[in-house]
């Protein structure tokens, strides 16, 4: 487990502030925000790149603030990969065990090649690194991160330079490595799809400061305030007022989209005010077919304004009736498909009351 207690750090005109972060064993765990934030700094100050200015860091337990960086115990790929590229496949993959203080040298060599095998570069052994493509060249920076034999890796945009399919194939590596050596993983992304596909536990950075962190389903479910949706990109978010509280539910009006809005009680308990603001992904929207009854709560009806297609789903812009807002909805293809949407058209949705967050008071 690393932990991570109340750490600051100044670096040039920028700053970490109060960085409290837990990476349970054996996890994945992405570090997200927007440019700028500190997601490289934190990992470079957990590395021992980056001077303390206070607070601590731990490894199972030990602090290990003031070691050098050699010996915190961590395996790591930055993201220009540092391969050297006068030295062959083979000699990067080995380098860190053949000159450096590892135990068990001729066993850990067995392993790096073993490796080697895993990500598919075996035939390439005898080849210099300079001559190299992108992929190939990831792949002998993460097999010579892991040759070493440490089962923490930190990874700073790892996939980033690469093309669609191949960072595919190489998250599905990782995360097999990740079961079968007991790897713990924290790593730096900018890529939503990457990050919640590779992660167990993710935390959101924004302006030097841990904004939420928690498992993935809750992160992407349940965004924690209006900086982290943004971030997500989330359109709809709404003002409301607490009307009604009853023992299961509470009933908010909101102005907005003139209606009344029903959602779990437990879902507002932490919110000191009367007014509050809450959202709803694109994705968890339905619309209704209109030859289906229907016994869903928060039923709304309008007017369906703007229809795109992307990819394998669809974006539609939907106005309620007497509303001041859009609502913005993604559907996949095969449920437009079923509905016949087209602009002007009158339809009905329903949103979820389960899968409404409420946003926390900055």
């Amino acid at each position: 487990m690393i932990q991570v207690e109340n750490l600051w750090v100044e670096y040039r005109d920028f700053s970490l502030k109060e960085i409290n972060l837990t990476v349970p064993s054996s996890s994945c765990h992405l570090l997200i925000g927007p440019t700028g934030c500190g997601k490289t700094t934190l990992l470079e100050a957990i590395l021992g790149f980056k001077k303390v200015s206070q607070g601590s860091i731990f490894l199972e337990g030990k602090d290990i603030s003031h070691l050098p960086v050699h010996k915190r115990g961590f395996s790591y790929v930055p993201q220009d990969l540092a391969i050297f590229p006068h030295l062959t496949v083979e000699e990067n993959i080995t380098y860190g065990i053949k000159f450096g203080k590892v135990e068990n040298k001729q066993e850990r060599i067995r392993f790096a090649f073993e490796l080697a095998e895993a990500f598919g570069i075996s035939h390439l052994l005898k080849k210099k690194a300079s001559f190299l493509s992108g992929g190939e060249r990831q792949r002998v920076a993460l097999a010579r991160a892991l040759a070493s034999g440490q089962r923490y890796l930190l990874l700073d945009e790892p996939f980033s330079s690469l093309h669609e399919g191949l960072k595919r194939e190489l998250w599905l590596l990782l995360k097999e490595l990740q079961k079968t050596l007991g790897l713990t993983i924290l790593m730096v992304s900018h890529d939503l799809e990457e990050t919640f596909f590779m992660a167990d536990y993710v935390t959101v950075m924004i302006e030097g400061k841990i904004l939420q962190s928690d498992t993935k389903e809750k992160v992407y479910r349940e965004p924690k305030n209006i900086k982290v949706a943004s971030y997500f990109g989330i359109k709809n978010i709404f003002n409301g007022i607490i009307k009604k509280i009853d023992h299961k539910d509470a009933t908010i009006f909101c102005e907005e989209i003139n209606k009344e809005i029903t959602l779990p009680r437990e879902k507002i308990l932490k919110i000191s005010s009367s007014q509050i603001k809450f959202g709803i992904r694109e994705e968890e929207i339905i619309i209704l077919r209109p030859d289906l009854p229907s016994k869903k709560e928060n039923l709304i009806e309008g007017i369906v304004e703007e229809i795109y297609p992307f990819g394998p789903k669809t974006w539609v812009r939907f106005k309620p009736l007497y509303s001041k807002k859009a609502i913005e909805i993604i559907l996949p293809d095969y449920a437009l498909n079923k509905i016949n949407l087209r602009p002007s058209k009158k339809i009905t949705v329903t949103l979820p009351k389960e899968k409404i967050f409420v946003l926390e008071e900055d």
